[in-house]
């Protein structure tokens, strides 16, 4: 389990060096992972007057996300992080940055976010922190607020790869078979999707979309999860799929991205 005094310590000592964009590589960039996966599962809660970001990191998603709003809040737990991203965008007049807890909210107006986003981030945290953002949300959202996360699945499958811990040193081989998996990508092991969607419900609050996904594995050890109030102008029926596309949706970007998201003569990447 990764608590967050581990989190915390991970980001602030990383020496991103690439600033987390190593992190899109297998989309090519970070521009083609949010042209063309990321924006489309959320451009029809965009612009939003207020956006929130959590645990932005070095602003991977928070260059894109700052011309889509009028007011955007950065919250991270990692000193490290706030202060690359005052100094990335410090141009940037309308964007207010806070250093948390890695659980609180009270630095956010109430009932001001229009859309609350975390990506490729939260899927560290376990259960505990998920619920102490989500039980927040019913007073900081505004009326028509959504929040998209990206969380961990893998609860799921937990006794599966607590059994791949104990393998011995043949998992090496086996793994390069195709036979088991490569690894749980630091995933928070006591979370599920359908846990997340009741921590959503007991908050008064409802899950409208959830995509299952794979990451870098066979099994779909991550949700993305969208949530609202109910009798929101997005509630809705709530929708489900488990997404074994998701990896070779990244190689597909990823391909596009070495035709077309090239320098332009003259500059560099």
């Amino acid at each position: 389990m990764a608590s967050i005094a581990t989190n915390k310590q991970w980001w602030n000592e990383s020496d991103w060096a690439e600033a987390g964009n190593e992190w899109s590589s297998a989309y090519g960039t970070p521009a083609m992972q949010w042209q063309a996966s990321i924006l489309p599962r959320i451009h029809r809660y965009l612009p939003a007057a207020t956006i929130v970001e959590i645990a932005p990191g070095f602003g991977r998603w928070t260059q894109f996300l700052k011309a889509a709003c009028d007011e955007l809040l950065l919250v991270d737990l990692s000193e490290k992080c706030i202060a690359a991203c005052r100094e990335r965008f410090q141009s940037e007049k309308h964007i207010r940055y806070h250093v948390n807890d890695g659980r609180s909210l009270a630095m956010i107006p109430d009932r001001a976010v229009d859309f609350l986003f975390s990506f490729d981030s939260l899927v560290h945290v376990e259960i505990d922190v998920l619920q102490a953002y989500v039980e927040q949300l019913p007073a900081k959202l505004a009326p028509d607020g959504v929040a998209f996360l990206h969380h961990s699945n893998l609860g799921a499958f937990a006794s599966y790869f607590a059994a791949l811990d104990r393998m011995p040193r043949g998992r090496g081989l086996l793994s390069r078979l195709g036979l088991v998996e490569p690894g749980d990508h630091k995933r928070a092991r006591s979370v599920t999707a359908g846990g997340f969607a009741a921590v959503v419900a007991g908050a008064g609050l409802k899950v409208i979309t959830q995509e299952l996904v794979n990451w870098g594995t066979r099994r779909p050890i991550d949700c993305i999860s969208a949530i609202t109030r109910p009798g929101s102008k997005w509630d809705g029926e709530y929708r489900r799929w488990v997404n074994l596309d998701f990896g070779r949706e990244a190689s597909y970007i990823a391909r596009l991205a070495a035709l077309y998201d090239r320098p332009a003569p003259g500059r560099t990447a």
